[in-house]
């Protein structure tokens, strides 16, 4: 099976350790303890993870079982990410011990890819050169449909035999800059079950040092004297007080949504057009959605304070291209596989206005450049107005309800519906939400194959529609999937053509009536 092995017979379920919620914050980085994983109810990595924890290692013999309380025995996937160190430099080969559909990158570059039935390619698509003393981005994706589950992530490192990628190795979702601790880790405590208990320790013991030191300055009168400081400062701040419209309000906390984001030099939208080959409104264009007035941004949480700015109804991100650092490289679209160019760290600048720092960059912002200059780049901060940008929350423009939609059957908790139904390949789907959610849908062929996949965001109460256009799908009948919090509601869509067109799927090339 090329890469992939054969699982061994079943085996226990390892535990796995430290289980983290997905408001807490990532754990420090020191020896490895393991990735971040997220398990899903679906076989797509779609919608809202049912659970969020740390596993140790991927080893997991599930048989027939279920991975965790509340997830499915069959059609359920998992998502593994952090960071991963070479123990010694040089080239190490990746190994995923399965029989189901695997995804596997590192430091951004695909080397396994399995997914929707692919064939494993040859050994050396597995390999990538590492170096040691530096942590390189990871993340794998498993997807069991039925049957027997299991999953484990190998290596063969340089010199050595294949073997389980080791605890101390695999780090969860955090910085690759940050150092380990001074000295070697002790390898028998690596190596024993219990090793992950010192570290709550440490944890523990930081936290009341710097109780004393907060009450060592007891004479609270310097805080005080440090006030005034910020406040003249902000006297800025009267600017946009001037100006009470709603629209000029400064986002603050998470800053999850959907923008126009306007620099500050010239008021001019952010638009990216040149670099790879989808531009903006080619891409809002794939989902079926007329084009804004103006560009629009999603702010998506990346993982440790970073965002990734997604081109809404696509999987298209914000990326300095090529993962260059230097001053000057130019900014493009791409597909986010979680690279460190594609992540991007919004700070407040002055005067309502915010730095994009791109997290490849050291320290390079956002700049808009004139055409003639090379447009949209990246350059070291400085402060100048062509490096601050405003963002101006996005407000959401729904499309007229068809004629004759009100009648279509709805089921589910959410009352969906979809009309027309059989329909030409463009039809309009409703659905009601009784307090604010976050959602998304999955369109998937009579082979189970996730072919068509919306973005997964929050929406408020009330009465929704949205028109989906798959004119560009063969004839046949498909199976839509709208996912609501942690609900999901199936309807089968059927697209039908005169018989030129394209024969259906899974059906026969004869003539219809």
């Amino acid at each position: 099976m090329g890469l992939l092995g054969q699982l061994p017979a079943a085996a226990a379920l390892p535990r796995p350790t430290a289980v983290s919620g997905p408001t807490e914050k990532q754990p420090a980085q020191g020896w490895g303890t393991g990735l971040t994983a997220a398990y899903f109810s679906n076989g797509s990595l779609a919608g809202q993870p049912v659970l969020k924890r740390q596993d140790a290692v991927v080893d997991f013999r599930w048989g027939m079982g279920a991975p965790a309380p509340g997830l499915p025995a069959d059609n359920f996937s998992v998502r593994w990410e952090g960071l991963i160190a070479a123990s010694s430099t040089g080239r190490y080969r990746f190994v995923a011990v399965t029989t189901d559909e695997v995804r596997l990158w590192v430091n951004g570059r695909m080397l396994l890819d399995t997914w929707d039935g692919k064939k494993a390619g040859s050994k050396d698509e597995g390999s990538i050169s590492l170096a040691a003393g530096e942590k390189a981005t990871i993340k794998f994706e498993y997807n069991n449909a039925s049957g027997t589950a299991g999953i484990e992530l190998h290596w063969v490192a340089p010199g050595q035999g294949q073997q389980l990628i080791p605890t101390g190795n695999l780090y969860p979702l955090g910085s690759p800059t940050t150092p380990d601790p001074a000295g070697a880790p002790p390898v028998a405590k690596a190596a024993v079950a219990p090793a992950p208990r010192p570290e709550p320790a440490p944890v523990v013991a930081a936290a009341p040092k710097p109780a004393p030191k907060a009450a060592k300055p007891a004479a609270p009168a310097p805080a005080p004297k440090a006030a005034p400081a910020p406040k003249p400062a902000p006297a800025v701040a009267a600017a946009p007080a001037k100006k009470p419209a709603a629209d000029d309000e400064v986002p603050t906390g998470d800053l999850s949504g959907t923008y126009v984001i306007t620099v500050r030099s010239t008021g001019k939208p952010l638009e990216v057009t040149q670099g790879r080959p989808a531009t903006l409104s080619e891409q809002l264009a794939t989902a079926g959605a007329a084009p804004a007035a103006d560009p629009q941004w999603r702010l998506e949480p990346a993982g440790s304070g970073f965002y990734r700015l997604v081109v809404p109804g696509s999987n298209k991100v914000l990326e300095v291209l090529g993962s260059s650092t230097s001053n000057g490289a130019a900014i493009s679209l791409w597909t986010y596989y979680s690279g460190y160019n594609q992540q991007w760290k919004v700070e407040p600048a002055d005067d309502g206005y915010f730095k994009l720092i791109s997290k490849n960059g050291r320290n390079k912002a956002l700049t808009d450049k004139d055409s003639t200059d090379g447009g949209i780049q990246q350059w070291r901060y400085t402060g100048k107005l062509t490096q601050q940008w405003k963002l101006t929350p996005a407000k959401a423009a729904e499309e007229p309800v068809l004629a004759g939609a009100g009648n279509a059957r709805k089921i589910g908790d959410n009352g969906m519906s979809v009309y027309p139904n059989p329909s030409s390949g463009v039809m309009q789907m409703a659905y009601n939400l009784s307090e604010a959610k976050p959602l998304g849908w999955v369109l998937y062929n009579q082979n189970g194959v996730a072919v068509r996949v919306s973005d997964y965001r929050k929406q408020p109460a009330g009465s929704h529609h949205q028109t989906l256009n798959f004119s560009g799908l063969p004839s046949g009948d498909y199976y839509l999937s709208l996912t609501v919090g942690a609900n999901n509601t199936r309807q089968v869509v059927s697209i039908r053509r005169p018989s030129t067109d394209a024969p259906e799927v899974g059906g026969d090339t004869s003539e219809r009536p």
